[in-house]
């Protein structure tokens, strides 16, 4: 069975969906549409959360997935996976940077107590109504997280100083880009997440894929009735070891020239190796759930081969298939936000600091999300619509949600406003936790209320003209009402505020502003605004 093409073909595919999910993270306008929803389309977890709320024909990609798996096992976890190729890449560095040694994985246990229990555990979180282990072990979001929190900024950073660099020269250089730096603690979890990835996938290959990953998990269930698996002839085999010592799954055991299939992720390394090309896909034979061992099991050890491995009994095995739902703990450690600085000072200052604390009842979930409730229930983090927003509004939350929201998107209006002409986060959202919505819908959802503090505004504090505030409200749902000795004060009403919270991140009031957003648990309707006046009559002094 030569079918060494394979590789060729796993290697190109997977290369160009880690190039794209990439892109699709740290510069989404390079992408466009139509590309991103091909990259989005056939991610397994997303695709099966929009699709329950849905039921539409461009959330079906986790239905092409599972009939792949059935076909040909897990093709996923190998081609179309972006976590699955970052690890092929470690993998591959590693191996570079190790010393050299004729054995590079050595057959690993399968671990079922550890990997069904983590399933078992993520699907009756997930039933329950809590997504947080689904968030924390999903490979789209979790490769979502390293790409838009870690990689966006060094993205960012090299494309604005190329673009300096070239109009120093005299060169027409591209248009800069902005990121907003979320809260450190909301760093520390991807960060952590890819040093042990590293770490894992540079001594054990792709353990994290047989253990911890659900969409493993599963895949690796669906691909125990595949039709066609990678088999070992046993009258073609040479038992030179070499399909055992390359497989980054530890899953071929050599003295009964088996694969164990539901572990295999399909990297096609035993097949590049083998000389006697006594390794490949064949059609396979109907197998029972939990198969037991062969009884002609060869009795011969390739003990005299230096890269041969004894394996683990089989007998052992399979009483460990046995314990399906036992095992998996998940610890969680949550940080409290550190202060996130404002992008741009605004004017004029406050001369003593106000001490009034903006108690917000609720978070402000992004435009579309509808129900906190349901919101929580199908984010998974995935950062997408954070890294997307072009006005850096949307940021990782801590425990804004509790702890069942933990990293979710929410909206941070000391790092930005929601733009009155941007509906962006519901058209990239994956899972359909954001509604995609019309601009003219979108402009009519009341994500909160402002609420004004005239103890925290400057204008009452000291006397100084501002109305940052009005000036901003794009609805103007702020207004300024006339106070004394020439001066005015915010007002606001209610009715007009859709909470994109322009006035608070225009307040110049610290540490407290004197204008804040505070959330609704279930999104409002608020009432179209008349045309606003193109430009305000000055009352008094300009406050700029």
């Amino acid at each position: 069975m030569n079918q060494m093409w394979l590789k060729k073909i796993r290697v190109v595919v997977s290369l160009a969906f880690l190039a794209l999910t990439t892109l699709l993270f740290v510069d989404f306008e390079r992408i466009g549409p139509s590309l991103a929803q091909a990259v989005r389309y056939p991610q397994f977890v997303p695709s099966l959360l929009n699709f329950t709320q849905t039921f539409a024909l461009v959330a079906t990609g986790f239905l092409l997935v599972l009939g792949l798996t059935l076909l040909f096992g897990r093709v996923y976890c190998s081609m179309i996976c972006p976590l699955g190729t970052l690890q092929d890449i470690i993998i591959r560095i590693a191996d570079k940077l190790r010393k050299p040694r004729k054995i590079k994985f050595k057959p690993q246990k399968s671990h079922d107590a550890l990997r069904y229990g983590v399933l078992a555990l993520t699907v009756g979180l997930f039933l329950s109504g809590s997504t947080l282990v689904l968030s924390l072990l999903d490979p789209f979001s979790n490769f979502g997280r390293i790409a838009g929190d870690l990689l966006r900024p060094l993205y960012v950073a090299t494309h604005n100083g190329v673009g300096s660099l070239l109009e120093a020269l005299g060169l027409y250089g591209p248009f800069p880009l902005t990121w907003k730096a979320p809260p450190l603690a909301a760093l520390a979890f991807p960060a952590l997440f890819l040093a042990g990835l590293i770490w894992l996938s540079a001594r054990h290959g792709r353990l994290f894929c047989n253990t911890l990953c659900p969409v493993g998990t599963l895949l690796g269930l669906v691909s125990r009735f595949a039709i066609f698996k990678i088999r070992i002839p046993k009258d073609a085999c040479l038992v030179c070891a070499q399909c055992s010592i390359h497989c980054k799954a530890g899953c071929i055991r050599l003295k009964a020239k088996d694969v164990d299939f539901s572990r295999c992720v399909a990297c096609f390394n035993c097949i590049t190796v083998c000389e006697a090309h006594g390794i490949g896909y064949a059609r396979s034979v109907p197998v029972k759930f939990f198969p037991s061992p062969p009884a002609d099991v060869p009795q011969r050890e390739p003990s005299n081969h230096p890269g041969a491995a004894r394996h683990p009994s089989l007998s052992k095995e399979g009483k460990t298939r046995r314990a399906l739902l036992r095992g998996a703990a998940t610890a969680l450690v949550g940080w409290a936000a550190l202060p996130n600085s404002p992008p741009v000072e605004a004017k004029p200052h406050n001369r003593v600091p106000t001490v009034l604390v903006n108690r917000k009842t609720w978070p402000v979930a992004p435009p579309g999300a509808g129900d906190l409730a349901r919101f929580n229930d199908l984010c998974t983090a995935c950062h997408l619509c954070v890294s997307a927003c072009p006005y850096g509004v949307l940021q990782p939350a801590l425990l804004d949600y509790g702890l069942s929201g933990l990293l979710q998107p929410h909206m941070d209006y000391i790092s930005g406003y929601c733009s009155y002409e941007c509906n962006l986060c519901g058209q990239v959202c994956p899972t359909g936790a954001i509604r995609p919505l019309a601009l003219a819908a979108k402009q009519t959802v009341q994500m909160g209320v402002a609420h004004f503090v005239r103890d925290n505004c400057i204008v009452y504090t000291d006397h100084t003209a501002c109305g940052a505030c009005d000036e901003y409200c794009p609805t103007k749902a702020v207004h300024m009402i006339p106070y004394r000795d020439g001066l005015t004060i915010p007002e606001v009403r209610e009715t007009l505020c859709v909470g994109c919270g322009a006035c608070e991140n225009a307040c110049p009031a610290r540490p407290h502003r004197a204008i804040y957003v505070g959330g609704h648990p279930i999104q409002q309707r608020a009432t179209r605004p008349t045309s606003k006046p193109l430009e305000r009559e000055a009352q008094g002094e300009f406050p700029f």
